[in-house]
Protein backbone atom coordinates (compact mmCIF):
# COMPACT_ATOMS: atom_id res chain seq x y z
CA UNK A 1 0.00 0.00 0.00
CA UNK A 2 1.13 3.59 -0.62
CA UNK A 3 2.31 5.32 2.54
CA UNK A 4 0.34 8.53 1.96
CA UNK A 5 -2.95 6.68 1.46
CA UNK A 6 -5.21 6.46 4.54
CA UNK A 7 -5.41 2.96 6.00
CA UNK A 8 -8.33 1.03 4.58
CA UNK A 9 -10.60 -0.82 6.99
CA UNK A 10 -11.39 -4.43 6.11
CA UNK A 11 -14.12 -6.45 7.82
CA UNK A 12 -12.72 -9.98 8.00
CA UNK A 13 -15.51 -12.56 8.40
CA UNK A 14 -14.79 -16.27 9.06
CA UNK A 15 -16.17 -18.79 11.54
CA UNK A 16 -12.93 -20.81 11.72
CA UNK A 17 -10.76 -19.22 14.46
CA UNK A 18 -7.43 -20.21 12.95
CA UNK A 19 -8.33 -18.89 9.49
CA UNK A 20 -9.79 -15.73 10.99
CA UNK A 21 -6.56 -15.15 12.93
CA UNK A 22 -4.15 -15.90 10.08
CA UNK A 23 -6.05 -13.80 7.55
CA UNK A 24 -6.25 -10.96 10.07
CA UNK A 25 -2.47 -11.10 10.61
CA UNK A 26 -1.80 -10.98 6.87
CA UNK A 27 -4.02 -7.92 6.48
CA UNK A 28 -2.64 -6.15 9.56
CA UNK A 29 0.95 -6.72 8.51
CA UNK A 30 0.08 -5.24 5.11
CA UNK A 31 -1.06 -2.03 6.80
CA UNK A 32 -4.83 -2.48 6.82
CA UNK A 33 -7.07 -1.78 9.78
CA UNK A 34 -8.91 -5.04 10.48
CA UNK A 35 -12.29 -5.61 12.13
CA UNK A 36 -13.23 -9.25 12.74
CA UNK A 37 -16.51 -11.16 12.83
CA UNK A 38 -17.02 -14.92 13.34
CA UNK A 39 -20.66 -15.18 12.29
CA UNK A 40 -23.10 -13.85 9.72
CA UNK A 41 -25.12 -11.90 12.28
CA UNK A 42 -22.02 -10.25 13.66
CA UNK A 43 -20.90 -9.39 10.14
CA UNK A 44 -24.24 -7.70 9.38
CA UNK A 45 -23.95 -5.65 12.56
CA UNK A 46 -20.35 -4.56 12.00
CA UNK A 47 -20.93 -3.78 8.33
CA UNK A 48 -23.09 -0.81 9.34
CA UNK A 49 -19.83 0.86 10.34
CA UNK A 50 -19.08 1.01 6.60
CA UNK A 51 -15.68 -0.65 6.25
CA UNK A 52 -13.83 -0.11 2.99
CA UNK A 53 -14.15 -3.81 2.19
CA UNK A 54 -15.82 -6.98 3.50
CA UNK A 55 -13.80 -10.18 3.16
CA UNK A 56 -16.56 -12.74 3.58
CA UNK A 57 -16.40 -16.50 4.17
CA UNK A 58 -19.19 -18.54 2.55
CA UNK A 59 -19.83 -21.37 5.02
CA UNK A 60 -20.90 -20.08 8.45
CA UNK A 61 -23.12 -21.71 11.09
CA UNK A 62 -25.91 -19.12 11.37
CA UNK A 63 -26.20 -17.24 8.05
CA UNK A 64 -24.11 -18.27 5.07
CA UNK A 65 -22.01 -15.76 3.15
CA UNK A 66 -24.38 -15.70 0.18
CA UNK A 67 -27.26 -14.55 2.37
CA UNK A 68 -25.08 -12.05 4.24
CA UNK A 69 -24.06 -10.52 0.92
CA UNK A 70 -27.67 -10.40 -0.30
CA UNK A 71 -28.83 -8.66 2.89
CA UNK A 72 -26.01 -6.14 2.71
CA UNK A 73 -27.03 -5.29 -0.84
CA UNK A 74 -30.67 -4.89 0.22
CA UNK A 75 -29.89 -2.34 2.94
CA UNK A 76 -29.49 1.29 1.92
CA UNK A 77 -26.58 1.97 4.26
CA UNK A 78 -24.50 -1.03 3.12
CA UNK A 79 -25.55 -1.72 -0.47
CA UNK A 80 -22.48 -0.05 -1.99
CA UNK A 81 -19.90 -1.83 0.18
CA UNK A 82 -17.03 -3.65 -1.51
CA UNK A 83 -17.60 -7.39 -0.87
CA UNK A 84 -15.29 -10.28 -1.74
CA UNK A 85 -15.94 -13.93 -0.90
CA UNK A 86 -12.98 -15.99 0.31
CA UNK A 87 -13.71 -19.72 0.62
CA UNK A 88 -11.75 -22.93 1.06
CA UNK A 89 -14.82 -25.17 0.74
CA UNK A 90 -17.16 -23.70 -1.88
CA UNK A 91 -14.70 -23.77 -4.75
CA UNK A 92 -16.82 -25.05 -7.63
CA UNK A 93 -17.74 -22.98 -10.64
CA UNK A 94 -21.38 -23.02 -9.53
CA UNK A 95 -20.37 -21.62 -6.13
CA UNK A 96 -18.51 -18.73 -7.70
CA UNK A 97 -21.39 -17.94 -10.05
CA UNK A 98 -23.87 -18.00 -7.16
CA UNK A 99 -21.72 -15.69 -5.05
CA UNK A 100 -21.30 -13.16 -7.82
CA UNK A 101 -25.01 -13.37 -8.69
CA UNK A 102 -25.89 -12.55 -5.06
CA UNK A 103 -23.92 -9.31 -5.35
CA UNK A 104 -20.30 -10.05 -4.47
CA UNK A 105 -17.68 -7.97 -6.27
CA UNK A 106 -15.18 -10.85 -6.30
CA UNK A 107 -15.00 -14.54 -5.40
CA UNK A 108 -11.63 -16.02 -4.40
CA UNK A 109 -10.87 -19.57 -3.39
CA UNK A 110 -8.02 -20.92 -1.27
CA UNK A 111 -5.30 -22.00 -1.16
CA UNK A 112 -4.19 -18.51 -2.11
CA UNK A 113 -0.69 -17.15 -1.53
CA UNK A 114 -0.47 -14.16 0.80
CA UNK A 115 0.90 -11.82 -1.87
CA UNK A 116 -1.80 -12.88 -4.33
CA UNK A 117 -4.54 -12.25 -1.78
CA UNK A 118 -3.12 -8.80 -1.00
CA UNK A 119 -2.74 -7.98 -4.70
CA UNK A 120 -6.39 -8.86 -5.33
CA UNK A 121 -7.52 -6.75 -2.39
CA UNK A 122 -5.43 -3.79 -3.48
CA UNK A 123 -6.79 -4.05 -7.04
CA UNK A 124 -10.39 -3.94 -5.82
CA UNK A 125 -9.66 -1.00 -3.53
CA UNK A 126 -8.06 0.90 -6.43
CA UNK A 127 -11.13 0.25 -8.56
CA UNK A 128 -13.34 1.48 -5.73
CA UNK A 129 -11.22 4.62 -5.32
CA UNK A 130 -11.49 5.43 -9.03
CA UNK A 131 -15.25 4.92 -8.92
CA UNK A 132 -15.61 7.17 -5.88
CA UNK A 133 -13.43 9.80 -7.54
CA UNK A 134 -15.62 9.72 -10.66
CA UNK A 135 -18.78 10.07 -8.57
CA UNK A 136 -17.26 12.99 -6.64
CA UNK A 137 -16.25 14.69 -9.89
CA UNK A 138 -19.76 14.22 -11.26
CA UNK A 139 -21.36 15.64 -8.13
CA UNK A 140 -18.98 18.61 -8.11
CA UNK A 141 -19.67 19.25 -11.79
CA UNK A 142 -23.44 19.16 -11.26
CA UNK A 143 -23.10 21.60 -8.36
CA UNK A 144 -20.92 24.00 -10.39
CA UNK A 145 -23.13 23.69 -13.48
CA UNK A 146 -26.28 24.38 -11.45
CA UNK A 147 -24.68 27.49 -9.95
CA UNK A 148 -23.40 28.76 -13.31
CA UNK A 149 -26.76 28.19 -15.02
CA UNK A 150 -28.74 29.72 -12.16
CA UNK A 151 -26.92 33.07 -12.39
CA UNK A 152 -27.94 34.03 -15.96
CA UNK A 153 -31.38 32.48 -15.53
CA UNK A 154 -32.03 34.62 -12.43
CA UNK A 155 -30.85 37.77 -14.22
CA UNK A 156 -32.95 36.92 -17.27
CA UNK A 157 -36.05 36.39 -15.12
CA UNK A 158 -35.56 39.70 -13.28
CA UNK A 159 -35.20 41.65 -16.52
CA UNK A 160 -38.28 40.07 -18.04
CA UNK A 161 -40.26 40.66 -14.84
CA UNK A 162 -39.20 44.32 -14.94
CA UNK A 163 -40.39 44.57 -18.55
CA UNK A 164 -43.74 43.00 -17.66
CA UNK A 165 -44.06 45.45 -14.75
CA UNK A 166 -43.48 48.43 -17.07
CA UNK A 167 -45.97 47.04 -19.59
CA UNK A 168 -48.64 46.71 -16.92
CA UNK A 169 -48.17 50.35 -15.87
CA UNK A 170 -47.90 51.85 -19.36
CA UNK A 171 -50.98 53.71 -20.64
CA UNK A 172 -52.71 51.87 -23.46
CA UNK A 173 -50.26 49.96 -25.64
CA UNK A 174 -47.46 52.53 -25.39
CA UNK A 175 -44.13 51.98 -23.68
CA UNK A 176 -40.94 53.95 -24.18
CA UNK A 177 -38.29 52.36 -26.39
CA UNK A 178 -35.60 53.10 -23.82
CA UNK A 179 -37.56 51.23 -21.16
CA UNK A 180 -37.85 48.18 -23.42
CA UNK A 181 -34.16 48.26 -24.31
CA UNK A 182 -33.13 48.61 -20.66
CA UNK A 183 -34.75 45.26 -19.93
CA UNK A 184 -34.28 43.33 -23.15
CA UNK A 185 -30.59 44.15 -23.81
CA UNK A 186 -29.39 42.60 -20.51
CA UNK A 187 -31.79 39.71 -21.08
CA UNK A 188 -30.19 39.02 -24.47
CA UNK A 189 -26.74 39.09 -22.87
CA UNK A 190 -27.84 36.47 -20.37
CA UNK A 191 -29.26 34.33 -23.18
CA UNK A 192 -25.85 34.46 -24.89
CA UNK A 193 -24.23 33.41 -21.61
CA UNK A 194 -26.66 30.51 -21.32
CA UNK A 195 -25.88 29.44 -24.88
CA UNK A 196 -22.15 29.48 -24.10
CA UNK A 197 -22.66 27.35 -21.01
CA UNK A 198 -24.79 24.85 -22.92
CA UNK A 199 -22.21 24.71 -25.71
CA UNK A 200 -19.55 23.93 -23.11
CA UNK A 201 -21.67 21.15 -21.64
CA UNK A 202 -22.19 19.72 -25.12
CA UNK A 203 -18.44 19.89 -25.81
CA UNK A 204 -17.61 18.00 -22.63
CA UNK A 205 -20.15 15.33 -23.59
CA UNK A 206 -18.61 14.98 -27.05
CA UNK A 207 -15.07 14.85 -25.70
CA UNK A 208 -16.00 12.26 -23.08
CA UNK A 209 -17.61 10.01 -25.69
CA UNK A 210 -14.87 10.62 -28.28
CA UNK A 211 -17.41 12.23 -30.63
CA UNK A 212 -15.66 15.56 -31.12
CA UNK A 213 -15.87 16.12 -34.87
CA UNK A 214 -13.44 18.34 -36.76
CA UNK A 215 -14.38 20.21 -39.95
CA UNK A 216 -11.02 20.38 -41.71
CA UNK A 217 -10.07 23.26 -43.99
CA UNK A 218 -6.97 25.17 -44.97
CA UNK A 219 -6.81 28.48 -43.12
CA UNK A 220 -4.41 31.11 -41.81
CA UNK A 221 -3.77 30.67 -38.08
CA UNK A 222 -2.49 34.25 -37.78
CA UNK A 223 -5.71 35.57 -39.31
CA UNK A 224 -7.74 33.49 -36.86
CA UNK A 225 -5.69 34.87 -33.96
CA UNK A 226 -6.21 38.44 -35.19
CA UNK A 227 -9.96 37.89 -35.54
CA UNK A 228 -10.24 36.47 -32.02
CA UNK A 229 -8.28 39.40 -30.59
CA UNK A 230 -10.72 41.80 -32.24
CA UNK A 231 -13.74 39.89 -30.99
CA UNK A 232 -12.39 39.85 -27.43
CA UNK A 233 -11.30 43.48 -27.39
CA UNK A 234 -14.28 44.51 -25.24
CA UNK A 235 -13.75 41.82 -22.55
CA UNK A 236 -10.05 42.79 -22.49
CA UNK A 237 -10.93 46.43 -21.84
CA UNK A 238 -13.44 45.41 -19.19
CA UNK A 239 -10.67 43.49 -17.40
CA UNK A 240 -8.29 46.43 -17.68
CA UNK A 241 -5.99 44.42 -19.94
CA UNK A 242 -3.94 45.69 -22.89
CA UNK A 243 -3.90 42.93 -25.51
CA UNK A 244 -0.96 42.86 -27.94
CA UNK A 245 -0.36 40.65 -30.97
CA UNK A 246 2.87 39.42 -32.52
CA UNK A 247 2.20 37.74 -35.86
CA UNK A 248 4.41 36.62 -38.76
CA UNK A 249 4.37 38.76 -41.90
CA UNK A 250 3.62 35.75 -44.09
CA UNK A 251 0.44 33.64 -43.86
CA UNK A 252 0.67 30.71 -41.44
CA UNK A 253 -1.43 28.15 -43.28
CA UNK A 254 -2.59 25.02 -41.53
CA UNK A 255 -5.09 22.21 -42.07
CA UNK A 256 -7.50 22.14 -39.19
CA UNK A 257 -10.87 23.07 -37.76
CA UNK A 258 -10.81 26.87 -37.62
CA UNK A 259 -13.81 27.25 -35.31
CA UNK A 260 -12.41 24.74 -32.82
CA UNK A 261 -8.97 26.32 -32.79
CA UNK A 262 -10.56 29.74 -32.38
CA UNK A 263 -12.32 28.24 -29.36
CA UNK A 264 -8.90 27.30 -27.98
CA UNK A 265 -7.62 30.86 -28.52
CA UNK A 266 -10.74 32.27 -26.87
CA UNK A 267 -10.36 30.02 -23.82
CA UNK A 268 -6.69 30.93 -23.37
CA UNK A 269 -7.29 34.67 -23.79
CA UNK A 270 -10.29 34.66 -21.47
CA UNK A 271 -8.23 32.94 -18.78
CA UNK A 272 -5.44 35.49 -19.29
CA UNK A 273 -7.91 38.37 -18.84
CA UNK A 274 -9.38 36.72 -15.76
CA UNK A 275 -6.14 35.88 -13.97
CA UNK A 276 -3.79 38.43 -15.57
CA UNK A 277 -4.05 40.95 -12.74
CA UNK A 278 -5.07 43.72 -15.22
CA UNK A 279 -1.59 43.61 -16.79
CA UNK A 280 -0.71 43.32 -20.50
CA UNK A 281 -1.39 40.07 -22.37
CA UNK A 282 0.54 38.96 -25.45
CA UNK A 283 -0.92 36.70 -28.16
CA UNK A 284 1.82 35.40 -30.43
CA UNK A 285 1.95 33.10 -33.48
CA UNK A 286 5.25 31.71 -34.76
CA UNK A 287 6.01 29.61 -37.82
CA UNK A 288 8.68 26.92 -37.80
CA UNK A 289 9.64 24.35 -40.42
CA UNK A 290 7.41 21.54 -39.13
CA UNK A 291 5.10 23.20 -36.61
CA UNK A 292 3.13 26.34 -35.88
CA UNK A 293 3.03 27.66 -32.33
CA UNK A 294 0.49 29.92 -30.70
CA UNK A 295 1.11 31.29 -27.24
CA UNK A 296 -0.76 33.45 -24.75
CA UNK A 297 1.39 35.16 -22.12
CA UNK A 298 0.08 37.09 -19.12
CA UNK A 299 1.78 38.80 -16.18
CA UNK A 300 -0.70 37.76 -13.54
CA UNK A 301 -0.80 35.59 -10.45
CA UNK A 302 0.88 32.59 -12.06
CA UNK A 303 0.31 28.90 -11.37
CA UNK A 304 2.08 26.77 -8.78
CA UNK A 305 4.17 23.89 -10.11
CA UNK A 306 1.96 21.30 -8.45
CA UNK A 307 -1.13 22.73 -10.17
CA UNK A 308 0.26 22.90 -13.71
CA UNK A 309 -0.88 19.38 -14.62
CA UNK A 310 -4.11 19.41 -12.62
CA UNK A 311 -5.56 22.51 -14.32
CA UNK A 312 -5.94 20.58 -17.58
CA UNK A 313 -8.27 18.07 -15.91
CA UNK A 314 -12.02 18.34 -15.97
CA UNK A 315 -13.69 20.64 -13.40
CA UNK A 316 -10.34 22.00 -12.19
CA UNK A 317 -9.08 25.49 -11.51
CA UNK A 318 -5.80 26.75 -10.09
CA UNK A 319 -5.94 27.31 -6.33
CA UNK A 320 -5.55 31.06 -6.75
CA UNK A 321 -8.69 31.11 -8.88
CA UNK A 322 -10.97 29.25 -6.48
CA UNK A 323 -13.35 32.19 -6.16
CA UNK A 324 -13.90 32.71 -9.86
CA UNK A 325 -16.83 31.73 -12.01
CA UNK A 326 -16.74 29.00 -14.63
CA UNK A 327 -17.21 25.29 -15.01
CA UNK A 328 -13.51 24.47 -14.84
CA UNK A 329 -13.66 22.92 -18.31
CA UNK A 330 -12.04 25.46 -20.61
CA UNK A 331 -8.47 24.18 -20.45
CA UNK A 332 -9.57 20.54 -20.56
CA UNK A 333 -11.61 21.14 -23.73
CA UNK A 334 -8.83 23.26 -25.26
CA UNK A 335 -6.27 20.50 -24.70
CA UNK A 336 -8.60 17.89 -26.22
CA UNK A 337 -9.15 20.05 -29.31
CA UNK A 338 -5.41 20.59 -29.74
CA UNK A 339 -4.75 16.89 -29.19
CA UNK A 340 -7.34 16.03 -31.86
CA UNK A 341 -5.21 18.11 -34.26
CA UNK A 342 -2.12 16.11 -33.34
CA UNK A 343 -0.71 18.96 -31.25
CA UNK A 344 0.09 19.76 -27.63
CA UNK A 345 -1.01 22.38 -25.11
CA UNK A 346 1.42 23.12 -22.27
CA UNK A 347 1.98 25.81 -19.65
CA UNK A 348 5.06 27.55 -18.27
CA UNK A 349 4.47 29.52 -15.09
CA UNK A 350 5.79 30.67 -11.73
CA UNK A 351 3.62 32.13 -8.95
CA UNK A 352 3.73 35.90 -9.13
CA UNK A 353 5.39 35.94 -12.56
CA UNK A 354 2.49 35.18 -14.89
CA UNK A 355 1.86 32.25 -17.23
CA UNK A 356 2.55 31.28 -20.81
CA UNK A 357 0.26 28.76 -22.49
CA UNK A 358 1.80 27.25 -25.60
CA UNK A 359 -0.09 25.48 -28.40
CA UNK A 360 2.06 23.49 -30.82
CA UNK A 361 0.43 22.24 -34.03
CA UNK A 362 1.97 20.16 -36.85
CA UNK A 363 2.08 21.98 -40.18
CA UNK A 364 1.93 18.80 -42.25
CA UNK A 365 -0.20 16.24 -40.47
CA UNK A 366 0.06 12.73 -41.92
CA UNK A 367 -2.42 10.93 -39.66
CA UNK A 368 -6.14 11.02 -40.41
CA UNK A 369 -8.28 13.36 -38.33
Amino acid sequence: MEEDRPRATILNVNDTPSVLYLTGRILTNAGYHVVEASSGKEALRLATGRPDMVLLDVHMPDIDGYEVCRRLRDQEETRDLLIAHLSAVSVRREDRLRGLAQGADAYWTTPLEDDELLANIEALLRLQARTQSAVSARDEFLSIAAHELRTPITALRLNLERLVHHLSRAPGDLIARGTVEASTTPALRQLVRLQQLLDTLLDISRVGSRKLRLHIEMFDLSEAARDMAQRLAMPARAAGVTLSLTLPERPTLILGDRLRLEQVISNLLTNAFRYGDAKPVLLEVEAQAEVLTLSVRDQGVGIAKEDQTRIFNRFERAAAASGTDGLGLGLFIAREIVSAHGGTLTVESEPGHGSRFLVTLPRHRTEAY
